[in-house]
């Protein structure tokens, strides 16, 4: 830092002298440099132009960020020949979500699907058949059981499944394709508290749209067979999808596998996991992409409480392959709002778009036989217009040529050692002071003023709450190294310290740039951008001004093109992790997370305000320091006493369930909810209406109350209501699973015990058994689980497909002891006695009706309550007094379930 000259090393004269002429011109010179000094600074003035125009400019690119990220193509209308039509697609979508609804595993809907699939497919394959020259076209039906491992957030169980179905569609050339084909996947079934529009919905219409076009196009120069797998037992933990990896004919020929999902309501579906350089060289091709290898390694590290079938694929079958998914809207994610009602227009018709590019390349162009697994990649688009991908090799290159070239311009500026340091370490000391600005407002709201979650019900609310603390935390560094500094004047800019923070700024990148690059993070070839874009700056403004004074203005625009990219990230970033913020569990600190990471992203948008900061004077910085933190306080209390966290559209999800314990006839009404906000007001409703006050589960007994949707029981909270001294419900529940053990035999001298046990249980869709016990051996393929001594607990998930009511299990245990073991059912009528508000059944009425359609057991969409039954479901009546008292910003799942503990 070279400051500006003192008078005294201007002219000197003797102590008592009489002024001179010299000393006049002495202090004429010192004037003109503070004048000029003052000039370039404007007295703050020339800072707040500048800071006008760059936000004016970051506006500009903001607007134009969004409207890409927004833009989606129109939807195609039906009938439209071989074009792929999201109108077409909806059709389908509404006949699964809304004719059909809810279909879950063992549920007569999941039958229904199914087989509305398969008429789909055949119609098709008619078509087909009766034009020559058109790919050959098989269909077939898989029922399997199996068994396998779950993991998620480390909670893990055993899932077991019988006669689980698939619906699988092949379109090839002849023999000479079977041998190596692509994989299409997506599931039928829905999760145990949605209609399932979304999701998987789109993926199946997307699938049968494919095939319908691909199956009417000329066999002439296809190289590769596509195989439609359509699984039935996703959301179950992807039984399914298991059960044809492993098991069905054609795995043999699969060389890769694209994934249709969805965690949202629509937007552009993200490439979220690749593992292969050529199916990546397949998504280029696409017209709307929409991926980054950012979201790749954030799904890798588990911080997305989600999974898809991509897992079993690549874990069981060793493919490589795309998982692609909706993710914006995912406040909808497995609710009863999740109807082809919100899915947002056209963004099915950019899903089947680029499925078809991919498609179009791999079975035309692409040689599957030489696809290989590859992590070594790094992918991201540029706003929608373009997909860039490159290996890690040329990525170190030109990491370290970028290195390289920055140390070389901050060297070329000859500034003292010392001061580059400073401002590199202010840089940096920025950086966390915005995320450490927005933690501790973050900590606030959870723990000191108890609101929490008050920014939840909009993306973008965060941005607005933490913005102004986080733009706090960033300047007070600086304004930290202004005062240390030996400026002219407090009211004056100081260009020394503005160009040694914007090459601070500069080399921070770089130094990040070299340890995400030697972590192989994807976010590397972010802070490559924001590098080339300080150092093109830098050259800008070589052309354009003197070193002698401020950065040229038109660095700042060129060096905030990066703006854009950043924008576009944030969107989607806020896009994903806001919304699951819901789902986390209440003890997740879900407000310093989103604090935490809204600091993170804001430091990436603002760090041009660094350098920019040190154009204003002291006093000026001062004073926006100030009115930052006002307008923080207002902000804050604004959100505080004004914004609720949840409404119709964004609500708190609920988890209600009527539980009787057969063993001792005790009966209870279970409240779960699976975030931090509010929930005085929802148990005040159900102390009025039951006359008794909660117990507050402990978190093991919340993992057995809700068993039935393990391992998610792990991230709940659980209140329990003792009813009963209520009426029993009439008409009566089936009786509960059966557990028989059919052998039982102890062999001495290796001290084990045999046991066969089979399970019987009509009336019931999913079965869960929990025991301690050292097994060393199983009619079960994981073996991970046993010889653990039986310190931990062991928890067997079962779901059979329709329609299924029995399941067996031989096992080894060492010991001769009993043991204890409990056993839980979810009541299949809770989903067979589902009725529309007019009080028809699935597959009765007209389908055309206004409002809900039949069998979509969903009232008004903009109410969000949509549970009703048929008065032959007794357990209704309680959990339908339950829903009637729950606040219109809920949303929730009402189960009824019932509980054996035996010992064996």
């Amino acid at each position: 830092m070279s400051p500006n000259p003192p008078m005294s090393a201007v002219h000197r004269r003797k102590p008592g002298a009489h002024p001179t002429a010299a000393d006049f011109d002495s202090l004429r010179n010192d004037s003109t440099l503070i004048s000029k000094s003052a000039r370039a600074a404007g007295r703050g003035g020339a800072g707040r132009s500048v800071t006008i125009l760059l936000l004016a400019w970051f506006a500009v690119l903001a607007v134009f960020t969004s409207w890409r990220h927004e833009s989606l193509p129109a939807p195609v209308a039906c009938g439209n020949g071989l074009e792929f039509s999201e109108c077409e697609a909806r059709i389908t979508i509404r006949e699964l979500a809304h004719d059909i609804g809810m279909r879950l595993v063992g549920t007569k809907q999941e039958g229904m699907a199914k087989d509305l699939i398969l008429e789909k497919l055949y119609a098709l394959k008619r078509t087909a058949d009766a034009t020559p020259g058109m790919p050959v076209f098989d269909i077939d039906v898989q029922r399997a059981d199996g068994s396998h491992r779950f993991d998620l957030m480390g909670h893990a169980l055993i899932k077991t499944y019988t006669n689980v179905t698939n619906v699988i569609a092949r379109l090839s050339c002849g023999p000479e394709c079977d041998s190596q084909a692509i994989l299409l996947n997506s599931h039928f079934d829905s999760t145990i508290v949605s209609p399932g529009a979304a999701d998987d919905g789109v993926g199946v219409a997307v699938m049968l749209e494919l095939i319908r076009i691909l199956s009417q196009r000329p066999v002439k120069g296809m190289r590769n067979a596509v195989v439609f797998l359509w699984n039935g037992a996703e959301e179950t933990l992807q039984d399914a999808s298991h059960a044809f990896i492993t098991q069905h004919p054609y795995r043999s020929s699969i060389r890769a596998v694209i994934n249709l999902e969805a965690m949202g309501q629509g937007g552009k579906e993200i490439l979220f996991q690749a593992n292969s350089k050529e199916m990546i060289n397949a998504y280029s091709r696409v017209p709307h992409p929409h991926g980054s290898v950012l979201s790749n390694d954030i799904f890798r590290t588990g911080l997305v409480m989600s999974d898809t079938d991509f897992r079993q694929f690549v874990e069981h079958g060793d493919l490589v392959g795309l998982d692609l998914a909706f993710y914006t809207g995912s406040y909808l994610y497995h609710t009863m709002l999740d109807v082809e009602d919100t899915i947002e227009p056209g963004s099915i018709q950019n899903f089947g778009e680029n499925s078809m590019a991919m498609l179009e390349y791999l079975l035309y162009e692409s040689d599957l036989n030489d696809i290989k697994r590859d992590n070594d990649l790094i992918f991201f688009d540029l706003l929608g217009l373009k997909f860039v991908h490159y290996t890690w090799g040329s990525a170190h290159m030109v990491h370290w040529i970028v290195i390289g070239l920055a140390i070389g311009a901050v060297l070329l500026r000859r500034a003292p050692l010392a001061h580059t340091v400073k401002a590199t370490a202010s840089a940096f000391a920025s950086n966390l002071g915005s995320i450490l600005a927005c933690l501790v407002l973050g900590v606030s709201l959870l723990y000191g003023i108890r609101t929490p979650m008050v920014w939840y019900s909009k993306e973008w609310y965060p941005v607005v709450l933490f913005a102004p603390v986080g733009l706090i935390g960033s300047l007070l560094p600086q304004a930290w190294l202004r005062n240390k500094s030996h400026a002219v004047s407090s009211r004056t800019g100081d260009y020394n310290l503005e160009r040694a923070v914007y090459d601070g700024v500069l080399l921070q990148f770089a130094i990040l740039i070299a340890l995400t690059d030697r972590a192989q993070l994807g976010i590397t070839y972010i802070f490559t951008f924001y590098a080339v874009a300080l150092l093109v700056g830098k050259i800008v403004d070589w052309t354009l001004r003197s070193q002698a004074r401020h950065i040229h203005p038109l660095a700042y625009f060129v060096a905030a093109l990066p703006f854009a990219i950043t924008t576009e990230l944030s969107i989607g970033t806020l896009n994903l992790f806001v919304p699951i913020t819901g789902r986390t569990g209440p003890d997740a600190p879900a407000d310093v997370i989103v604090g935490v990471l809204t600091g993170a992203l804001l430091f990436l948008h603002s760090f041009l305000i660094l350098p920019l900061a040190h154009r204003f004077s002291a006093r000026d910085l001062g004073r926006i320091i100030k009115g930052l933190a006002l307008l923080s306080m207002v902000v804050t209390a604004y959100f505080v006493t004004q914004v609720k966290p949840f409404d119709v559209m964004h609500p708190k999800r609920l988890f209600v369930s009527y539980k009787e314990n057969i063993s001792d006839n005790t009966r209870e009404l279970l409240i779960a909810h699976a975030d931090p906000g509010p929930m005085k007001e929802i148990v005040a409703a159900i102390v009025a209406q039951t006359g008794k006050q909660p117990t507050l589960r402990a978190a093991e007994e919340t993992g057995r109350d809700w068993s039935t949707v393990a391992p998610f029981s792990n991230f709940m909270e659980s209140y329990a209501f003792d009813v009963s001294h209520l009426a029993p419900i009439s008409p009566s529940r089936p009786p509960g699973p059966q557990l028989t053990v059919v052998k039982d035999s102890y062999d001495e001298e290796t001290d084990t015990r045999r046991l066969a046990l089979r399970c019987r249980y009509p009336g019931y869709i999913w079965t869960i058994l929990t025991f301690k016990a050292d097994v060393v051996a199983w009619s079960l393929d994981d073996r991970t689980m046993l010889n653990n001594g039986g310190r931990d607990a062991i928890t067997l998930r079962h779901a059979g497909g329709y329609p299924t009511n029995a399941w067996a299990l031989d096992m080894t245990v060492r010991g001769r002891g009993k043991l204890n073991m409990e056993l839980s059912g979810l009541e299949q009528d809770t989903f067979h006695e589902l009725v529309d508000e007019y009080g028809s059944l699935p597959g009765q009425g007209e389908s055309t009706r206004k409002g809900s359609p039949v069998g979509s057991a969903l009232g008004a969409v903009g109410v969000g309550k949509a549970w009703k039954w048929s008065e032959r479901f007794g357990s209704a009546k309680v959990l339908a007094a339950a829903e009637s008292v729950m606040p219109d910003w809920t949303t929730g799942l009402y189960i009824a379930t019932v509980v054996s503990r035996l010992e064996i």
